[in-house]
């Protein structure tokens, strides 16, 4: 039982750099079409662009990372230890529960990822330089993607939360049945 509780921990730290606040680079909400803020987005182009380029493959890296530990954890710990408890007749109702919603929310994850890198493979063709007004827009498109993809990793790290309290009751159980010698 302290094998899973290990890989939830490191679990939660490796996820816990997807949704790391970056340096954000709109970081003031403006309103496009203003003069000054088109030649502020113009005199920063130069800059933008390379941050933009290491947010992407910082981002493409960590979501490789993260979903094989995502995956690891469903199919190596949830699924298995939810196999053994159907096998020894304890009931696990809590646990494919909450196993049921983390598949489906590491699906969302997926699909949002796939949203965010779209986004930001559009962001990353528009010259702005040239075309201010539109690379804001894909800009806060792009930005909106990555704010829900965080989401999904903190919805997974929540539920990651759950089945570990649960794994927890469930060792306290257990040795409270051993002491008391109950099978």
């Amino acid at each position: 039982m302290k094998k899973p509780v290990r890989c939830l921990t490191f679990l939660f730290l490796a996820a816990s750099l997807l949704i790391a606040p970056q340096s954000a680079f709109a970081q003031q909400v403006l309103l496009p079409g203003s003069a000054a803020q088109i030649d502020r987005l113009q005199s920063r182009c130069d800059s933008i662009m390379p941050t933009l380029r290491q947010l992407h493959t910082t981002d493409a890296l960590l979501r490789v990372n993260i979903g094989q530990v995502y995956n690891g954890v469903s199919s190596n710990l949830m699924v298995r230890l939810n196999s053994r408890l159907a096998l020894n007749r304890i009931d696990s109702t809590k646990f494919v529960d909450i196993t049921n919603r983390f598949e489906s929310s590491r699906s969302e994850f997926s699909s949002s990822y796939n949203e965010y890198e779209e986004a930001m493979a559009k962001l990353l063709k528009i010259d702005c330089k040239s075309k201010p007004t539109e690379f804001y827009a894909q800009l806060i498109k792009t930005r909106d993607a990555r704010k829900k993809l965080a989401n999904r990793v903190e919805n997974l790290n929540n539920l990651l939360s759950e089945y570990r309290v649960e794994v927890e009751r469930l060792q306290q159980d257990l040795k409270d049945k051993g002491a008391k010698g109950e099978n």
